[in-house]
């Protein structure tokens, strides 16, 4: 399947989305295209980088100043760490699986797949003393993640692991899914790795009301390392041709969706290393006093979006069989 087809729906044309957008989130140059499913929604990039030279793009990723961020938060000695966003996906992770009637304790073994800084696995752990495994493409990423919190990462693509069949219990994937060449090959090796009667749980950005209002200076667009922004219907087809059960979809909270899309129509540019990470310049000290006065709208506007199912997150809770 060539990158430039919907991967859900690669027998069907595509029709220009979004034209000359820039990646105002971790403020990488040029300007790139989106195309979009004309059956399904899904937005494509044109002409996506080679893996060879996507990596350039992966060099903002993570940055010294990220992961000093990071230590001070999650080491605070005998006092439980502050997990923020992946504290939540972890309880809410428990909280679904419970539902489902499944046990999540001590035997729960869980693989993390695009496990960052590893605030995930640590929020398992913490709330459910599951077992946890982390995978990653960045090796400080395991540096970190072993050091902070003792758990152990692999490092690479998830088919370069050559994980034994039906080992985990659970496998995870937080905005990751919008990263790879070939969702559908993805699933199928989380599929082939999962137990029978095991889950899969994964998140992506969508495009939804505000990502149609802002087009490319959407939030959670992030070209060119974000190569799709599934729809419901697309997502729902790769998970049936991977062979699982789709047990849940939602529209989760995440909050800024709207306060970052307006700070990049109002121009800002590098969001990540100016206001999450960034030296405290004056500059950057008056984008970030703007983005927290336009917060409180978006506390009122994204959990509207979240009852109408339109927030630009979607969320989905897939089984592999049980005996398969």
């Amino acid at each position: 399947m060539e990158s430039t087809q919907c991967p859900a729906h690669p027998e069907e044309p595509l029709r220009p989305a979004i034209r000359g957008a820039r990646d105002h989130f971790w403020g990488f140059d040029g300007r790139f295209d989106y195309q979009e499913c004309t059956r399904c929604g899904t937005w494509v990039l044109v002409d996506p980088p080679t893996p060879e030279n996507l990596g350039v793009y992966y060099g903002g990723y993570y940055s010294d100043e990220e992961f000093e961020s990071r230590r001070k938060t999650f080491d605070r000695g005998d006092k439980p760490p502050i997990l923020g966003v992946d504290g939540v996906r972890a309880a809410e992770t428990i909280k679904a699986l419970r539902r489902e009637g499944a046990t999540v304790d001590s035997d729960l073994e869980v693989l993390d797949v695009g496990c960052g800084v590893g605030g995930f696995m640590r929020g398992m752990e913490f709330l459910a003393q599951t077992k946890v495994r982390g995978l990653d493409f960045n090796p400080r990423c395991r540096d970190f993640v072993a050091e902070v919190h003792g758990h152990e990462v692999d490092v690479g693509e998830l088919e370069e692991q050559c994980y034994t069949d039906q080992r985990f219990d659970l496998v995870t994937s937080w905005h990751c899914l919008e990263h790879t060449y070939d969702p559908l090959a993805e699933l199928k090796e989380m599929r082939r790795i999962v137990k029978p009667g095991g889950w899969i749980m994964l998140e992506v950005p969508t495009p939804s009301l505000i990502a149609r209002v802002f087009r490319g200076k959407w939030f959670f667009l992030q070209p060119p390392t974000h190569l799709f922004h599934f729809t419901q219907p697309a997502l729902e087809a790769l998970m049936k041709r991977a062979d699982l059960t789709i047990k849940g979809v939602w529209r989760p909270w995440l909050p800024t969706e709207l306060s970052g899309s307006v700070l990049f129509a109002l121009g800002h540019h590098g969001f990540a290393r100016r206001i999450l990470f960034g030296r405290k310049t004056v500059t950057n000290v008056l984008w970030t006093l703007l983005f927290a006065l336009t917060i409180p709208i978006d506390l009122i506007v994204t959990p509207l979006q979240r009852l109408l199912g339109k927030t630009g997150v979607m969320r989905v809770l897939a089984q592999r069989g049980e005996g398969e």
